[in-house]
């Protein structure tokens, strides 16, 4: 059986593959071209390459080797064979959480050689793949995996085996056996309302803070807080019956809102939800927000940044993400989803310590990070109340652009010259629009007429056909290919018309100080230069 036994000393790391990849040699070698590269040069150096490490298929039953420290088990069929219990869940889910095969450190990730590809191409060229599945629709421009929890980009894969690598050779530089383990804390589940007050009664520290909502209305069904990460608290709004869980439920958010003013609120994706959510269902307002998900997207600014990810990269914590109960409508699902919203908090905590400690070691990351957290309070301020604003200049900017956009018309209609323009328009059913803002004339020209190379293709008819798409990604990559000035044009009027449709918007004051009544303006039609006023 196929199968590269280390060469060079053996580093007690073996690596078991789902299957050879399409460009592995049969009966020769595995881990070849790119994705043995991306492994060994990306992943395992400076301290191992993959020639001091035992590579196998996950077939062969050889015992492991006298000295093997830790398994990878790349790909997701690997990760099945040798775990049965990950069964229920995808490689998205499980990868970088610490497992163990026959007591030994193990952890699972992402196959080389799809790290080292920017598409799918073991899926679609590579039957031997265990994820083999021939020729299918992969045009989307953000190439999401099609097995994924959290979205995971094909283009992120070859990070992320870094990052799981990374763990592993922290293992062995240990000298330990066993991954580490993280101290649990203690989960106070519906703990009564003088506790919750109490524990609500601080100021100057930092609070982890979580909520669960109901899905029709963002209804609060249960929040779970941590002010020292011994203990976290996890406290319903809502019981299972939709009634109040406490007769004090007005105290409860009198003492939240209070700890919401006087610490610093830390929330994954709080400012795109769990702060919003406070200050429209409830009025609480979040004075000192901390938001994890930024943080990383300081760290990473192109990798993904859910609280699954995060947990996968800064902590040794198992994947908890689908242990939500989704329900709520029954006293074992409100006690389940408490223990779920807990166990975010605990997992956000590691992930902020973490940040934390990884920004000091990089230059300027902790200002560049605390920056970005202190923008969160404006954000809030404009999302729940608007932006005042100059109608006069606001008008101003649109008639301008509108005249901007005016001659780029005409110069891309003088470019292409009277009877190209008439021949772009023969394919046009009804009323043709301005050239440079329909994808059907701009197809029609670049690639029917002058015949570019088609650089992108939307989604299938009903016949299955694949029309070419001029959009955003495609026009530019179209600018970088061919010198023709209507490329440059056209991408100038769209930015200008979407930099038009994006200032119609509703204010929340004129100049003159009076305030408007927003929920008179309806959302089919808004009359701004009518404004209604209370």
């Amino acid at each position: 059986m196929l199968r590269n036994k280390p060469k060079l000393g053996y580093c007690g790391i073996t690596i078991v593959l789902a299957n050879p990849s399409r460009f592995d040699v049969p009966n020769l070698k595995l881990l070849t071209a790119t994705g043995g590269t991306c492994l060994s040069n990306y992943c395992l150096q400076p301290e191992y390459n993959q020639f001091q490490c035992d590579v196998r298929l996950m077939e062969d039953k050889s015992p492991w080797l006298e000295g093997t420290k830790a398994i990878m088990l790349l790909g997701e069929a690997a990760m099945h064979h040798y775990c049965p219990k990950t069964r229920g869940n995808t490689l998205n889910e499980m990868r970088g959480s610490p497992l163990y095969v026959d007591g030994i450190p193990a952890i699972a990730s992402y196959f080389p050689q799809d790290a080292a590809d920017r598409k799918d191409h073991e899926g679609s060229l590579n039957q031997l793949s265990k994820d083999y599945h021939g020729d299918d629709d992969d045009d989307d421009e953000d190439n999401e995996d099609i097995k994924r929890f959290s979205g995971t980009k094909i283009q992120n894969y070859a990070f992320w085996l870094r990052c799981d690598t990374e763990k592993v050779k922290r293992l062995l530089a240990s000298g330990t056996d066993k991954w580490p383990v993280e101290q649990q804390p203690e989960y106070v589940i519906y703990p009564t309302a003088d506790v919750v007050i109490n524990a609500l009664n601080v100021q100057g520290q930092t609070i982890d803070f979580d909520i669960e909502t109901d899905y029709e209305d963002a209804n609060l069904l249960c929040f779970s807080f941590s002010v020292d990460g011994r203990s976290v608290y996890c406290v319903p709004i809502l019981d299972y019956n939709y009634r109040w869980a406490y007769t004090e439920v007005p105290r409860i958010l009198c003492a939240l809102g209070r700890a919401c003013r006087t610490n610093t609120l830390v929330a994954h994706n709080g400012a795109s939800f769990d702060f919003p959510v406070l200050g429209y269902k409830y009025r609480i307002a979040v004075s000192r927000p901390y938001d994890t998900m930024i943080a990383m997207h300081r760290c990473f600014p192109d990798v993904e940044k859910s609280l699954g990810h995060c947990t996968s990269l800064w902590t040794y914590q198992t994947f908890h993400k689908d242990s939500d109960s989704r329900a709520y409508r029954t006293y074992d699902y409100m006690m389940q989803k408490l223990k779920y919203c807990g166990k975010d908090v605990f997992t956000m905590r590691l992930i902020r310590e973490s940040i934390t400690r990884y920004a000091k070691t990089v230059p300027g990351l902790p200002e560049s990070i605390a920056l970005a957290q202190r923008s969160i309070v404006p954000y809030l301020t404009t999302t729940l109340q608007g932006i005042p604003y100059s109608k006069a200049m606001l008008d101003h900017v649109v008639w301008d652009n509108d005249r901007a956009m005016e001659q780029y018309i005409r110069i891309i209609s003088l470019l292409i010259g009277e009877s190209g323009m008439a021949e772009v328009r023969q394919g046009v059913k009804g009323k043709a629009k301005a050239f440079p803002g329909s994808n059907s004339q701009t197809v029609k020209y670049f690639h029917d007429i002058l015949g570019y190379k088609v650089m992108r293709r939307g989604k299938p008819n009903k016949d299955g056909f694949k029309k070419p798409s001029l959009a955003k990604t495609a026009m530019y990559k179209l600018a970088a290919q061919y010198h023709n000035p209507v490329i440059n044009f056209t991408l100038l009027y769209r930015g200008l018309q979407k930099e038009t449709g994006s200032l119609k918007f509703i204010p929340w004051k004129w100049d003159n100080g009076q305030i408007v009544n927003r929920d008179k303006y309806s959302d089919e039609k808004i009359e701004l230069s009518q404004p209604q006023l209370v």
